[in-house]
């Protein structure tokens, strides 16, 4: 699940906010989606705690949780494959703001983020070691802004614009056409596993608390990723171990890069997968794993767990 707005400038008059609080609103709303559409790149149960560092104003904390299901159907020797997904995901994000006249206490706010998606593609098999996957989905998502006023700048100059600017809720829907190819290279004793993929994002508000605020705005996110399942000789109940490297570069464009202030995220990790061979048996695999996210002036890590049928 991905999602990328922006808000329309079109919008807002002079009259009614300053360029300082619309700068404000910009980056609510593009930080909240856009660390959604980052920390959501990887298709298992996730969870995770991210912080932006900021040297003019106190730092931003995100904590994310994700939970997909993804499930491709007919038999792996099928030249084409129906593929359906679907997810869930919640964000928040935690900051203060420093009082424009460095008198006071800093504001503190809260955004939060609930969104759902589904979507279906088709998975064709060019070769051995090489799908292509097409692919469209839709979300839902609701963004809740929640803003204290704890100094006296802001409580003379940002809570007249309350319900406006601060303290609202949003809804969208987001259109997500996506391509992603999967390369697999067999090495004997491993197995280099490639991935790309490549999503463009389409973004249209559906109901506003404010009366300014209005998303109509696309995007693109390239992902690439490598990892290497290596045998470690060991089982549990009979299935064997396998620890796997891996490396992920995020790439964002357009509207999305405004709110997080980056272009380019980095992840590396590794998995633990337990590969079960009994044909009688519910599960395929087992996955847990960790991993290091970092970018500009930003910092996290990653945990999740998968399974495959």
């Amino acid at each position: 699940m991905v999602i990328v707005p922006s808000v329309s400038h079109a919008q807002v008059s002079t009259e009614q906010t300053s360029s300082s609080l619309q700068k404000f609103v910009d980056g609510v709303i593009n930080e909240s989606v856009n660390a959604n559409t980052l920390f959501a790149s990887q298709e298992a149960f996730s969870t995770g705690r991210y912080s932006q560092r900021r040297s003019s104003e106190p730092d931003k904390d995100y904590t994310a949780i994700r939970i997909p299901a993804r499930v491709v159907r007919g038999e792996k020797s099928d030249a084409v494959r129906p593929v359906f997904m679907g997810n869930g995901a919640l964000l928040r994000t935690t900051t203060g703001v420093s009082p424009l006249d460095g008198i006071g206490e800093d504001d503190f706010t809260v955004t939060s983020l609930f969104s759902l998606t589904a979507g279906t593609g088709l998975m064709f098999k060019v070769s051995e070691s090489l799908k292509v996957v097409p692919s469209f989905s839709l979300s839902y998502s609701h963004i809740k802004n929640r803003y204290d006023y704890n100094n006296p700048y802001s409580q003379d100059n940002l809570a007249p614009n309350d319900r406006e600017l601060f303290n609202w809720g949003l809804d969208l829907f987001t259109y997500t056409p996506a391509l992603k190819v999967y390369y697999e290279l067999n090495l004997g004793f491993a197995t280099i596993d490639y991935h790309i993929g490549y999503t463009y994002l389409f973004n249209d508000s559906i109901r506003s608390d404010s009366s300014v605020i209005n998303i109509n705005s696309s995007t693109g996110l390239l992902t690439n990723r490598v990892d290497m399942p290596i045998p470690t000789g060991l089982s549990v109940e009979g299935a064997p171990l396998f620890i796997r490297p891996m490396f992920q570069w995020n790439n964002i464009s357009g509207k999305a890069v405004a709110g997080l202030g980056l272009r380019d995220l980095y992840e590396f990790g590794a998995d633990l997968v337990a590969k079960i061979s009994d044909t009688e048996a519910v599960l395929s695999s087992i996955t847990v794993g960790a991993s290091y996210v970092t970018g500009r002036d930003f910092e996290g890590y990653h945990i999740g767990l998968a399974v495959g049928f």
